[in-house]
């Protein structure tokens, strides 16, 4: 009686708590970076960098609508990112970033057909034929107000159902190798006001309306920053196998030119919130909402997610503030410099390797895994680009081949960064991280070569988290930053 009674709850537990698509169990986080297409960076090439052993999965984006940006279209991207993972000869996931650049008005049965939603289902197909399971985040920072689909809960909440559903339908035998992520933008600085997309609080239009009303949780007049950044935009836990976010480190404040260390807790803080914090790192407990074990109602006691949902960090870097963005309009008044140095801060309390490497160990460590356990997978964000009022260095795992020739300097830093990182995972700081497996089926794969010769070019998108958009950053600019900071 007792063997049975212990096989009906192991049966039960693990019906309930079944492992998402793609979820590694508990105690590994995989490991992954977005590249920079536009800047002919490639993951053979990050993981030559790294030099410790190669990533689990890799990030890429597309314009859904292949419309606003055409070189991002799939049938541009996707042939190339699909060599650019069989050149890793690994398993790697490939990770997909699909925007609907045009709004979630293209995104209806009438202006975005089937045969348009079965192409990209085809591409997924592809990936997964030739050995590489998928991430797909759609729709990604859907609560913000940097990108023309943000801020319309309503639109977005139909999009994701129509297209999540669509592609699970026909992905036949690789519906298991496929896995949806939902991945707001981190809480701090809802609802983000004055954004270049924001939502109009006095508009009168009929979806305006609606999505005000739906974006009032707190029943307050307006909105502000205790109303919540995610529970609006949740399609619910059947249409969606893992949850995302994306977080920061930007500096102290805005508007955002100080190289400095980022708070101990900062990162936690900004994934959980707090209403005893200061506002700016919000109050809505992601993790706890989605990945914990107990789930989140809404006001009126309706359950909106039961947790336990896997938790990918989508998006996430600690940035380095090079020099000043000549590109900015310098009559608008949010972009008037704080300062009149000749660099973004006066001084420099803190270098690359420090800012970046207290950011990462401050979340990749046995104690902050332990205690976020749902935390399976984390993906640095490896771009230069110009945001607002700096040229801003996000990465971890080293500089782009061949964009910095000139400016051997930035480079060697760069490097010592990747060079940190590797030192702390052979220095056994970061057990948990898992990598890809050779795919040759001989186990872990190692790396050994120098970095691999770019393959086509691409572009990245245009991401920013504090309401400006932003562009990547030309090869020829930096080459005049170089001039200007080195002296070349």
């Amino acid at each position: 009686m007792q063997l049975t009674l212990l096989t009906t709850l192991a049966v039960t537990a693990s019906t309930v708590l079944a492992a998402a698509n793609l979820e590694p169990a508990v105690g590994n986080v995989m490991l992954g970076a977005w590249y920079d297409r536009n800047l002919t960076d490639t993951p053979s090439a990050i993981n030559a960098r790294l030099n410790y052993k190669p990533l689990a999965f890799f990030q890429t984006d597309m314009d859904l609508s292949s419309v606003v940006k055409p070189w991002t279209a799939p049938k541009v991207v996707m042939p190339q990112f699909i060599q650019q993972l069989e050149d890793t000869k690994t398993n790697a996931v490939a990770m997909l970033t699909l925007y609907p650049f045009e709004g979630y008005s293209k995104i209806t049965d009438a202006t975005l057909s089937d045969a348009q939603l079965q192409e990209m289902a085809d591409w997924f197909n592809k990936m997964a034929d030739a050995g590489h399971s998928i991430f797909v985040r759609f729709a990604s920072e859907m609560n913000g107000s940097w990108f023309p689909y943000g801020q319309d809960p309503i639109g977005f909440l139909a999009s994701w159902k129509r297209c999540i559903t669509f592609w699970r339908n026909a992905l036949g035998a690789n519906k298991s190798k496929v896995a949806f992520i939902w991945s707001p933008n981190s809480g701090n600085g809802y609802p983000y006001p004055n954004g270049q997309y924001s939502i109009d609080p006095k508009g009168t239009d009929a979806a305006t309306v609606a999505n005000l009303k739906a974006m009032d949780t707190n029943n307050k007049p307006g909105l502000d920053e205790e109303d919540d950044p995610y529970l609006p935009y949740y399609p619910g836990d059947d249409y969606v196998d893992w949850v995302g976010m994306s977080i920061y480190h930007y500096g102290k404040e805005w508007k955002w030119v100080d190289n400095v260390l980022p708070q101990p807790t900062q990162f936690e803080d900004y994934l959980q919130g707090s209403k005893t914090l200061p506002k700016k790192f919000g109050y809505a407990p992601f993790y706890t909402y989605f990945s914990g074990p107990d789930g989140v109602k809404d006001s009126t006691g309706k359950t909106v997610s039961i947790g336990n949902k896997p938790l990918i960090i989508s998006e996430t870097a600690a940035t380095y503030h090079f020099a000043w963005n000549e590109n900015v309009n310098k009559t608008d008044p949010n972009n008037v410099r704080p300062n009149t140095c000749p660099m973004p801060y006066c001084d420099e309390p803190a270098t690359r390797v420090e800012i970046k490497q207290s950011w990462w160990q401050s979340f990749l460590n046995a104690d902050f895994v332990k205690k976020y356990p749902q935390m399976k997978a984390v993906c640095f964000f490896e771009f230069i680009k110009e945001e607002e009022l700096t040229l801003r260095d996000f990465t971890t795992f080293g500089a782009a081949p061949n964009i910095f020739e000139s400016v051997a300097k930035f480079e060697k830093e760069d490097q010592d960064v990747a060079n940190a990182f590797a030192a702390d995972l052979k220095a056994g700081k970061m057990p948990f991280l898992s990598f890809a497996a050779a795919k040759d089926g001989t186990g872990s794969a190692v790396v050994t070569g120098s970095s691999s010769k770019p393959t086509g070019t691409g572009a990245t998108s245009s991401t920013t988290k504090s309401g400006a958009a932003g562009v990547s950053v030309m090869a020829g600019v930096f080459a005049a930053a170089g001039a200007l900071l080195f002296g070349l």
